[in-house]
């Protein structure tokens, strides 16, 4: 049985190789016994992004998942000059990449994101992958 920490390991390792393919330098963050507010930082011209990964089972996303220091250190990302922090949220539809300042300002904390919320909120992968 393959466990939900070695779900999100197996997630960051595929997310960081993708982005890389895609012409990104990755770092996968350790795990550490305190914690970490995001799972990979990722730059390619001359931009830095904060990235979480998230696998969604059943294609639904409760906030609730979302740590206080996630919250706080995304938006001290974007304070010091950066982009907001990212979501990067596993589906079987695919990847979708959502903007953290999004999902703390528009949903209460107590909100399960659905496929249809995905969808609306966020952007495909591929889409991100163009924009940035």
């Amino acid at each position: 049985m393959v466990t939900s920490k070695k779900l999100g390991n197996q997630f960051e390792k595929e997310f960081c190789e993708i982005l890389y393919t895609h012409g990104f330098w990755c770092h996968n963050l350790a795990q550490n016994a305190a914690g970490q507010p995001a799972d990979v930082i990722a730059v390619r011209n001359g931009q830095a992004y904060l990235i979480d990964c998230k696998v969604c089972s059943h294609d639904k996303f409760p906030l609730s998942r979302i740590e206080e220091n996630q919250r706080f250190a995304m938006q001290m990302w974007r304070e010091r000059g950066e982009h907001w922090g990212w979501f990067a949220l596993k589906t079987t539809h695919g990847i979708y990449m959502i903007d953290s300042n999004l999902l703390t300002t528009e949903f209460p904390e107590t909100h399960t994101l659905n496929m249809d919320d995905i969808r609306q909120w966020g952007e495909s992968l591929t889409e991100w992958l163009e924009r940035w």
